[in-house]
């Protein structure tokens, strides 16, 4: 287990590093403020540890889109495909699959806002690659841009089943996000992603998780980018620690 863990961290690192040669073109940086609206394609190979000691994880290769629909409305596909492994036990498959309807605003100068309502179906073609319930995911966020370098956004979204297998644990989760952004003129950015995810179903259990993303417009119409994190605090179970790489090709 550790060392695949080492191999495709070394893989992930690999294939984002040769990017950063490109880093004196001359590109616009998109789709990295929360607030903006662009039609992408992404490819999202990730690692999540969920128990170190235990050697449990989840490996995923989601395939993201967005479509932009005019200037303030987009809907956005993810579809993941899953390896889950645990002490000699390994099962592969789809996930569960989400849709999702996002609304953008930009008429408060330094100020926009948006909201997203995600419906997240029990695709999943085994109980441990899915929660085995149908969930209905609204979000709100506001983001401050007060130059052209940096930005700082804060968001709620809430996790709710609706209808799904009885046997299977109701989910009734939020989580609270903050992003701490800076937007380099040479076409890099960096990103700081605390969250805190609170488990209203039981006992207000919580957690505190934050990631740190680096990334870098690759052409005028692609990105790649470095993600990592993990749990640091809490009694609600969650990853360990995640790492994943992202390739977006944008303005299709």
């Amino acid at each position: 287990m550790s060392g695949k863990k080492v191999i495709l961290s070394a893989v992930l690192l690999c294939m984002v590093v040769p990017s950063f040669a490109q880093l004196q073109k001359n590109y616009i940086i998109h789709d990295v403020v929360p607030t903006e609206n662009v039609t992408s394609l992404e490819f999202n190979p990730s690692l999540e540890v969920l128990d170190n000691s235990a050697g449990t994880s989840i490996s995923k290769m989601a395939f993201k889109a967005g479509f932009m629909v005019d200037e303030h409305f987009n809907i956005g596909l993810e579809v993941p495909l899953m390896r889950y492994e645990s002490d000699g036990f390994a099962k592969n498959g789809l996930g569960d699959v989400s849709l999702s309807l996002t609304a953008t605003q930009y008429e408060w100068g330094a100020l926009s806002l948006g909201t997203s309502f995600e419906f997240i179906a029990p695709t999943a073609t085994d109980d441990v690659l899915g929660s085995g319930k149908m969930q209905f995911s609204p979000s709100l966020y506001a983001v401050l841009m007060p130059g052209e370098h940096f930005f700082l956004a804060m968001g709620y979204k809430q996790y709710w089943s609706v209808f799904g297998n009885g046997n299977r644990a109701d989910i009734d989760k939020g989580r609270f996000r903050a992003i701490f952004g800076y937007l380099s003129s040479d076409q890099w950015w960096v990103m700081a992603d605390p969250r805190y995810v609170i488990d209203y179903q039981d006992s207000a259990r919580a957690h505190f998780a934050p990631e740190f993303e680096i990334g870098t417009m690759v052409n005028p119409g692609a990105s790649v980018y470095l993600r990592g994190g993990g749990k640091m605090g809490g009694n609600l179970p969650g990853p360990d620690w995640i790492v994943s790489v992202g390739f977006k090709v944008l303005h299709l």
